[in-house]
């Protein structure tokens, strides 16, 4: 049980998202996960099992704060795209040829 509440975080923190509603997948999983082995991890440190309700109420909670920092987070990565984007502006033609194509000669009709 331990090495489940411990590592799924860890798991989850790997992976990335695009849209809010995988920031916020992500975010309710990370902070359910957290919040279940936070509490988990306090009340063996006190010396007593936590009991069913004690565990669902940390996740509880970590769920809310992981949905809430999912949602500021998402909105910083849209700012700072949309900033990105209007500082660097390349264009298809702007790169240089490519050192790995060569060029093919074009044959003649009839000829080889």
């Amino acid at each position: 049980m331990k090495r489940i509440l411990l590592i799924g975080p860890l798991v989850a923190l790997t992976a990335s998202c695009t849209t809010l509603d995988q920031s916020f997948r992500l975010g309710a999983a990370t902070g359910g996960l957290t919040g279940a082995a936070a509490a988990y991890a306090g009340f063996g440190g006190a010396g007593r099992s936590p009991t069913l309700e004690e565990v669902g109420l940390g996740a509880s909670i970590g769920l809310g704060l992981g949905l809430i920092t999912s949602y500021f987070i998402h909105q910083e990565v849209i700012e700072d795209r949309d900033e990105t984007a209007q500082q660097t502006e390349i264009y298809f033609g702007d790169l240089p040829p490519s050192p790995f194509v060569i060029p093919q000669p074009r044959l003649k009709k009839g000829g080889r």
